[in-house]
């Protein structure tokens, strides 16, 4: 059995940043209503990615999160499935919280011009 049940992998600028404790992919919405005359229509808009990680601070050298420019997220499931987003930039760095035993995290958001599944 696996150590994980999904793997976190951002690559930008020539490095591999692992150390993430969850992710979270947002809602993508594809089309919106429109009123028209008698009835109501759809119109097709281009998506918006996004994701959150958290990110795990490292008691030495901590990831500068301004840097992410055109990177490659990669979320690898147990199962096999893979989902890759790129064009991916950061949007928001949030706040750092420490659990009170081992670890502190940041909540970082994260934009992405694509998303495939393989």
């Amino acid at each position: 059995m696996s150590e994980y049940v999904c793997k976190v992998t951002l690559e930008v600028n020539g490095s591999a940043i692992t150390d993430f404790s969850s992710v979270s992919e947002g809602e993508v919405e594809l089309a919106k209503q429109v009123n028209l005359m008698n009835k109501t229509g759809h119109i097709s808009i281009t998506p918006r990615y996004t994701v959150q990680v958290d990110y795990v601070v490292p008691l030495t050298g901590a990831f500068d999160w301004t840097t992410v420019k055109d990177g490659r997220l990669t979320i690898e499931n147990e199962g096999g499935g893979r989902t890759t987003y790129t064009g991916v930039y950061t949007t928001k760095i949030g706040e750092a919280k420490a659990d009170g035993d081992k670890e502190m995290t940041k909540n970082i958001t994260l934009g992405a011009e694509a998303r495939k599944e393989e």
